[in-house]
């Protein structure tokens, strides 16, 4: 089955991103920062489904989130939900439940308030499907879904209105690691834990953690991951970010285009 590649940028390598063969990963876009993922015959939904999101950010068309809720191919079977906060554009409770709901096998995994914010959607779910975790600020606490660890990751979100003081990120996977950063802030104080934990093969970030010299920096120094995933992008502002990372030589899927399958090497 042929995959398509959202978009790559196919300039070569940026000499300060990690470099040298990696496992491959299977993606599919979902929407704004949501990703299904395959790890290890794993597969794991991160920030998705989402229903309505936060302008100017991306959604999906109404047959994705019908598939999405429905745990309907290419959304069936999926392993663990993952959500690192709150905000609109990351996490829609009716969603999740909708998904839960449908297949009892997916297990949900967020921090504390996100969990709680499910668990009032959905009072009926069973609490075998849920499984909070908030490590202290800095730490990390893995969880073993079938036998793929998840770290869960306790960083903070980028300044913004309505801050979530709870926010984690996802470090998925032993022999391949996939890294879901979520929304935040792009600060090697705040990365200090991957130090502690094995390497990143693929990263999806924020498209601005790529974009200017100074977060770029940061990501090789930081979190040092062998290929990049750009994600949060507007989609009028596509062009423009891709253009902006061919000037700088960065070597970047984007993902631009909701419900686009890609493959990761």
């Amino acid at each position: 089955m042929p995959i398509r590649i959202t978009a790559l940028v196919a300039v070569g390598l940026s000499s300060i991103f990690g470099q040298g063969e990696s496992p491959r990963v299977e993606v599919r876009y979902v929407a704004n920062s949501g990703m299904l993922v395959t790890v290890s015959d794993r597969r794991f939904l991160i920030d998705a489904p989402i229903r309505e999101g936060i302008a100017p950010y991306a959604t999906s068309s109404a047959q994705e989130r019908q598939q999405l809720e429905s745990a309907s191919p290419p959304y069936a079977d999926v392993d663990a939900i993952l959500v690192t906060h709150w905000h609109e554009d990351h996490f829609s409770p009716e969603a999740v439940a909708a998904h839960l709901s449908r297949n009892p096998r997916t297990l949900f995994i967020s921090s504390v308030e996100v969990v709680e914010r499910l668990r009032k959607a959905a009072p009926n779910l069973p609490a075998s499907q849920t499984r909070a975790a908030l490590p202290e600020p800095g730490r990390a606490e893995q969880v073993d879904v079938r036998g793929v660890p998840v770290r869960v990751l306790r960083i903070r979100h980028n300044p913004a209105r309505r801050l979530p003081e709870q926010h984690v990120g996802f470090l998925i996977g032993s022999e391949t690691r996939v890294l879901h950063v979520g929304d935040a802030d792009p600060a090697g104080d705040n990365f200090t834990l991957l130090k502690d934990l094995p390497s990143v093969d693929l990263a999806f970030l924020p498209f601005w953690y790529v974009l200017d010299d100074a977060n770029r920096r940061f990501v090789a120094e930081s979190i040092r991951p062998r290929r990049i995933v750009g994600m949060h992008v507007p989609p009028q502002d596509a062009d423009k970010v891709l253009a902006a990372l061919r000037a700088a030589n960065v070597n970047a899927v984007v993902a631009a285009v909701p419900g686009s399958p890609m493959t990761i090497r």
